[in-house]
């Protein structure tokens, strides 16, 4: 069986699809899996082990890049093609493939639900988990029974490249929407390393502020060795992105920080586990987090080692 994911973007959201493609290749294990997948983000498809064949989506390349990602794409026979993005453009990537099974999400937007049979929630409650969302593409497979404990692998040749010590604690201070950053990150990363004497790490792409004492990694560690390093952890601190859902999806003490989006349905997934917290602010306002609340929610999970 030859299955086509089309999934391009965002990472949070491809990490979400790889949880529900990895129950796939369990229940189907003779399944051929390909990718579309933006260009920039295909080396966390190389190294989670799940995928035979990235095709890349290079977006604001032309028209002609696209047809030729249409030809590729054709020149494959798929059995399955499956659109887990629900956009105009990947929609009309689904209906070019040749595969007698063109699936999507059937709240997918700009039209994008004409291109193919749809399957799940037309309109989801809010209090509804994206990775819920993705679990009833797993009826087609006639897979009924989902594993919320099956964790995500990632290879990588890093090791300890990055020389993580015991008691490491990586902070991931960015998003790339600026309502979504938690502004506390400095002075919880001096109140980590004087009270509770932990290792305290930085993490992220920009280095827009200073962590003066601190181990700043940020741009230095690229996307194929960020699961690794995510696993490398003792505790893992983001706002609401990718690395929240990378320590997530590999059972990694995660404590995930939550203003105008909502942590019941982009929080850490299975909710009711004791390795995870979402700390959601009352007011949509990120900011109204205290630095208290988060120190409390840190001393409970480093007591249940």
């Amino acid at each position: 069986m030859k299955v086509l994911i089309i999934k391009p973007s965002s990472l949070g959201d491809v990490i979400h699809s790889l949880r529900v493609v990895n129950q796939i290749k369990v229940g189907v294990p003779d399944a051929s899996i390909h990718w579309v997948i933006k260009k920039g983000l295909e080396e966390i498809i190389s190294k989670c082990g799940l995928v035979d064949k990235v095709l890349i989506f290079n977006r604001g390349k032309g028209f002609g890049s696209y047809l030729r990602l249409i030809k590729n794409i054709r020149s494959e026979n798929y059995d399955y093609v499956i659109d887990l993005q629900g956009l105009l453009r990947s929609g009309l990537l689904a209906a070019t493939t040749k595969a007698v099974h063109k699936i999507g999400r059937a709240d997918g937007r700009e039209f994008s639900t004409f291109f193919y049979r749809k399957i799940g929630y037309s309109k989801p409650s809010k209090d509804v988990h994206a990775i819920e969302i993705l679990k009833e593409f797993l009826k087609v497979f006639k897979i009924n029974d989902f594993d919320q404990d099956l964790p995500l692998t990632f290879s990588s040749e890093a090791k300890n490249e990055f020389n993580l010590t015991h008691k490491a604690v990586i902070l991931f201070p960015e998003s790339r929407r600026k309502e979504k950053e938690w502004p506390f990150f400095q002075e919880l990363a001096d109140k980590l390393k004087s009270e509770f004497e932990l290792n305290v790490y930085i993490s992220g792409v920009e280095r827009t502020k200073n962590f003066h004492g601190h181990i700043d990694l940020r741009g230095e560690v690229s996307l194929g060795h960020l699961p690794f390093l995510i696993k490398s952890a003792s505790l893992v601190i983001s706002n609401d992105s990718a690395p929240l859902h990378i320590a997530s999806a590999q059972d990694i003490k995660v404590i995930g920080l939550f203003g105008p989006t909502s942590a019941k349905k982009y929080g850490p997934y299975p909710q009711n586990r004791k390795s995870a917290v979402a700390i959601q602010s009352n007011t949509a306002n990120i900011g109204d987090i205290s630095i208290e609340q988060v120190l409390n929610e840190i001393n409970l999970l480093l007591k249940k080692d």
